[in-house]
């Protein structure tokens, strides 16, 4: 009993022992060295890109409120009108100023040169007529934007006026959007992407509201400072669609930079360890031994980093099975 214990040991030794000798197995990929642009991935907002709030200019109470929130509305149609007597009574009085200091200038022009009058007081009502007819001026201006009417075809977006109210000058009462001009969508984009970012960017969108679609759109405006609380700088794509859009949809974005890198793509599988944007990874040397090697990394995305520098064009990549290796073993090539 004891004999074959001692047999079977030493069967199982030698087992080990060529078990230990086959070299590891792994998965390997050529380093490609090739021009990519990092995608910006984000989200945001629909917004109209002509967004307005309309206001009346002068002081009043609001008289007729034409339209609803959500309504859509033609160029030159009335949406709201404060009440005009008060208005009407500033016109009259700034009209009866005006003729009354026009006629005093018209008696004292014909006594010019006589001694009934002066150069110095046809001056002063010179200088009454002047004020009288801008007084009108402003009179008149005030009452024609007593009337809010809407500045190009759109949709009311919000309502904050009712009839009855007494309403201040630039109190919002509507806020109105020009849809002939388009949609936008607002992100925010943290720092390390903005900068490979520009004007004309192409992105493709997918909104909640219309799931499976996608919508190409284009980088218009880029922030040129940051937000003072988030410190995020604010980007701004044009939708490219005919598709009834709302504010306030959800959008997420896509955008592929103009600005690329020159970098190496492989499996996130790859790396043995990562710090920061430097990783550890395993090559392959002429000899057939793996070699534990340093690399700088550009970025990364959910399956793939990108590698900056530290491994050469072509050099093999061990992309599986470098959890299982030690620097410098012997290592079987088998690629699936």
């Amino acid at each position: 009993m004891g004999k074959f214990q001692v047999l079977v040991g030493a069967a199982l030794f030698s087992l080990s022992t060529l078990l230990q000798a086959q070299p590891t197995s792994i998965k390997v990929a050529p380093a490609e060295f090739e021009n990519h642009a990092k995608l910006v991935v984000a989200s945001g907002v629909v917004r109209p890109i002509s967004e307005q709030t309309l206001s009346f200019k002068a002081p009043g109470i609001v008289k007729t409120v034409a339209v609803k929130q959500g309504e859509r509305v033609k160029k030159g149609q009335l949406l709201a009108q404060l009440e005009l007597e008060e208005m009407n009574a500033q016109v009259a009085k700034a009209q009866a100023i005006l003729t009354d200091a026009k006629r005093q200038l018209a008696r004292l022009t014909a006594l010019e040169g006589s001694q009934l009058t002066s150069d110095e007081r046809i001056r002063q009502i010179k200088t009454s007529v002047d004020v009288a007819q801008s007084d009108l001026r402003i009179a008149r201006f005030n009452r024609k934007y007593a009337n809010i009417h809407a500045p190009a075809d759109g949709r009311i977006l919000s309502r904050h006026i009712e009839t009855h109210e007494l309403v201040g000058s630039g109190q919002p009462a509507y806020v109105f959007a020009d849809e002939q001009k388009g949609w936008s969508v607002n992100m925010s984009v943290a720092d390390v992407d903005v900068v490979m970012l520009n004007i004309g960017d192409e992105a493709i969108i997918e909104l909640d509201a219309y799931p499976g679609e996608q919508f190409r759109a284009r980088i218009h405006e880029i922030a040129g400072r940051a937000h003072n609380r988030t410190q995020t700088f604010e980007v701004d794509l044009i939708i490219q669609t005919d598709r009834r859009l709302y504010s306030g949809l959800i959008a997420h974005t896509e955008i592929t930079p103009s600005l690329q890198t020159h970098v190496a793509k492989i499996p996130m599988s790859a790396l043995i360890q990562a710090k920061g944007h430097e990783a550890e990874l395993y090559v392959i040397n002429e000899k057939g031994h793996a070699q534990l090697k340093t690399i700088q990394l550009a970025y990364v995305d959910a399956n793939f980093a990108y590698i900056k520098t530290g491994i050469n064009q072509g050099e093999q990549v061990v992309i599986e099975g470098g959890s299982f290796i030690t620097n410098g073993e012997d290592i079987a090539i088998v690629n699936r």
